[in-house]
């Protein structure tokens, strides 16, 4: 039977030769906006509180997830990451020079793989987002299944794309939650099957020509990603045309029982997180200024 692993990449604030706006400036200038401390601990607060709980709750935890950062990330962050994967079994760092999308993906899955693979079936996944308690155990069933019917093989890649989810508008003081199931791939809740030493992952194309380039398995039906928009994106997101919107006391329960997120807890963390000039706002400073303070007084 061949080794399928299941293997996610999120560039976590990495500063690659491409894939950013930041990267319309000089070097020395995106980096600074990069990894300005408040951006840094929003960043961190999206990660802690909505992409890694999700990842807690999966009935498959047979899966690893890279962390792909830059080399020139501050060492107070990069030690902040450290604790996280000593506290979370499944995820793991890849530190990389500056690199394109691909060859800087390419090299993160390869570090996912304690063994020799057969396949890597892998998956993106940002930093501010989440995904289903089923998504592991589902990929994997039919990824699985793809390569056993030949559908995937080491010289066809294929995809296996799950397109409904929720879209969490949080710039949005009322109607925030939407349900929309997307007309094509998005990156988000997709993956690609293919052999590890293989040019192509799911980073090879833009995610709106997957099937353009390769064999896709869809699901339009289950709730299976929660893809967050606020002021604080990279890329550019609204609330798709068509979409349903969504009661809170629904989106709440979806929030609990398909991605293992507390919307108690999280719902007004994130709020008060919008406001510039709010409590958390200034904790997530003060915060930043005592770790950057403490890593300097480190060796």
């Amino acid at each position: 039977m061949a080794v399928n692993k299941i293997i996610g990449v999120c560039r976590f604030s990495y500063l690659g030769d491409a894939g950013f706006r930041t990267l319309n400036k000089g070097p020395e200038e995106a980096a600074a906006e990069l990894y300005a401390p408040g951006r840094m601990q929003r960043r961190f607060a999206y990660f802690e509180n909505i992409c890694l709980p999700s990842l807690d709750a999966q009935t498959d935890q047979d899966f690893v997830l890279v962390a792909l950062i830059g080399d020139t990330m501050p060492f107070h962050f990069r030690k902040r990451l450290k604790r996280l994967a000593e506290k979370h079994p499944y995820l793991r760092i890849c530190t990389l020079e500056a690199a394109g999308p691909l060859n800087s993906t390419r090299r993160a899955f390869r570090r996912g793989l304690d063994e020799e693979a057969d396949f890597i079936t892998g998956f993106r996944l940002d930093d501010d987002d989440a995904v289903g308690c089923d998504y592991i155990e589902r990929t994997r069933e039919i990824s699985d299944n793809l390569i056993k019917l030949n559908w995937a093989t080491a010289e066809v890649p294929a995809a296996v794309c799950f397109h409904r989810g929720i879209y969490w508008d949080m710039k949005r003081d009322d109607d925030q939650f939407w349900d929309y199931s997307e007309p094509q791939p998005l990156g988000l809740a997709s993956a690609m099957i293919h052999h590890p030493d293989s040019q192509h992952n799911i980073y090879r194309w833009n995610h709106r020509k997957l099937a353009c380039h390769a064999r896709c398995w869809i699901d339009p039906h289950e709730y299976m990603f929660v893809r967050t928009l606020h002021g604080h994106n990279d890329s550019d997101r609204s609330i798709p045309p068509g979409s349903r919107e969504l009661p809170l006391w629904q989106a709440r329960k979806l929030f609990r029982e398909r991605f293992g997120l507390n919307p108690k807890r999280l719902l007004p963390m994130m709020e008060k997180l919008q406001e510039e000039g709010s409590g958390m706002a200034r904790q997530l400073a003060d915060e930043a200024r005592a770790d950057i303070a403490k890593g300097d007084g480190e060796e």
